[in-house]
């Protein structure tokens, strides 16, 4: 989808060496620290580019987390029941970890917590992942294998941070810096925003297979709202940081409005309720309006983040043309042989439907890695470690760069199908 998904920053992080000293007293904690530290930072460098290899990614990003396992959980002998694999690890606390945020880019937070790293890394894997969608949905031309890749990718971006947000608890502190990436409604907005753009390529296919007009008007009613509950998350933090972002999700809401209304229209239309089909058609144009100018004030809106052009984009463009033919067609029937009142009161939309309804697709935290067994869990010695900081999650007093990306690529061709959606 050429200019239609408006994407994050990817969070920056500081180096982190995993220097334990003292505390590595045998060749594999050395090695684990040592390949953590490689790792990490390939891991990192992926995400600077949307384009990289979802396979590629998936797998790095997993055998990351399970090497970093051992710093999580406290690593119980083969057989040991659930329970007692879910003890917090011993090393937890002994290195620091410092994160920016997506939104707040100028505002890193720092503190002494494994489960930081994890979370905050899970996150960019996220956040990267709704790039690499939006990277997929841009090409010149799409193939139903890479239409249902794109799906994947949000919906797992959407369990991600479902994850992250259930799991924030565990960091003490997390939730004082309004506006970061751990603020509850910043969380929040991450997941709804995710699962409503999945929801989107499942209104672009029931359009494109041309399936039943109150199915479609449904699932665009579905998608708006969803949209409209991401951008009510937003409602309280700063317009100078935020706007950018509510305006895009504002955007997005009343555009499924009018495509609702529009097969709502299209629907009594068949049914030869023209009354009914003129005052739909007229309530679709309204929230069209509004649509564009939520996306003229999108442009000019401050804030981090790409700016797109959803505008100029044929699945916007043809929603106009859709809604005049099905209202001139209203207004000459019911003129010609109905004369039926057009109410004051257009019909309520039907958002309550329960399928072809995208969900998050839940995450759990991979297995530790092999390498990793009581023996070596205990040969990290923490009588040796310098005294951890158990102090909260605070602000850094130093900034971090942000991260150099490479610019998404995003076709300026008008896709050629009956929906406008290259992704249908």
């Amino acid at each position: 989808m050429s200019h239609w998904f408006h994407r994050n920053p990817i969070k920056p992080t500081e180096f982190a060496k995993f220097e334990l000293k003292g505390v590595l007293t045998t060749d594999t904690t050395s090695k684990i620290c040592g390949e953590l530290r490689l790792r990490r930072d390939k891991l990192l460098s992926h995400f600077k580019n949307a384009a990289n290899d979802l396979t590629e990614v998936n797998t790095d990003f997993t055998e990351y987390l399970r090497l970093f396992a051992g710093f999580l959980v406290e690593i119980q002998p083969p057989g040991s029941n659930k329970e007692a694999g879910e003890k917090n690890s011993k090393l937890i606390p002994l290195q620091r970890f410092k994160w920016g945020n997506s939104m707040l880019v100028s505002t890193p937070t720092e503190v002494s917590d494994a489960w930081f790293e994890a979370l905050s890394m899970i996150q960019n894997m996220a956040i990267w992942l709704t790039k690499h969608a939006a990277w997929v949905a841009g090409k010149d031309e799409v193939r139903d294998s890479e239409a249902k890749e794109c799906l994947q990718c949000l919906r797992q971006a959407s369990g991600m941070f479902s994850y992250v947000k259930d799991e924030s608890s565990r960091l003490s502190g997390a939730n004082d810096n309004e506006g970061s990436d751990f603020d509850p409604k910043v969380q929040e907005t991450y997941i709804l925003t995710a699962i409503a753009e999945a929801q989107e390529i499942i209104v672009a296919r029931a359009i494109e297979m041309k399936h039943n007009d109150l199915l479609i008007s449904s699932l665009s009613a579905h998608t708006s709202s969803i949209f409209s509950k991401a951008d009510q998350c937003l409602s309280n933090l700063p317009d100078e940081i935020f706007s950018r972002w509510r305006k895009y999700l504002q955007l997005k809401h009343h555009f499924y409005l009018a495509y609702a209304y529009a097969f709502l229209g299209q629907s009594q239309l068949s049914e030869d309720k023209c009354g009914d089909a003129v005052r739909s058609c007229k309530t679709g144009m309204s929230e069209y309006s509004i649509a564009k100018e939520m996306a003229a004030m999108y442009a000019v809106a401050p804030g981090p983040g790409s700016r797109i052009k959803p505008e100029q984009h044929l699945f916007f463009r043809k929603i106009e043309p859709l809604l005049n033919r099905h209202l001139e067609k209203a207004e000459r029937e019911n003129g010609f042989i109905y004369h039926q009142k057009v109410p004051d009161e257009v019909a309520t939309l039907d958002s309550e439907i329960t399928y072809g309804i995208a969900k998050p697709e839940e995450f759990k935290y991979p297995r530790p890695a092999e390498i990793w067994n009581t023996a070596v869990y205990a040969a990290f010695d923490i009588s040796k470690a310098t005294m951890p900081d158990f102090s909260k999650m605070k602000k850094s007093s130093k900034k971090l760069d942000s991260v150099q990306e490479e610019k998404i690529y995003q076709t300026e061709k008008d896709p050629n199908n009956s929906s406008g959606c290259v992704i249908a």
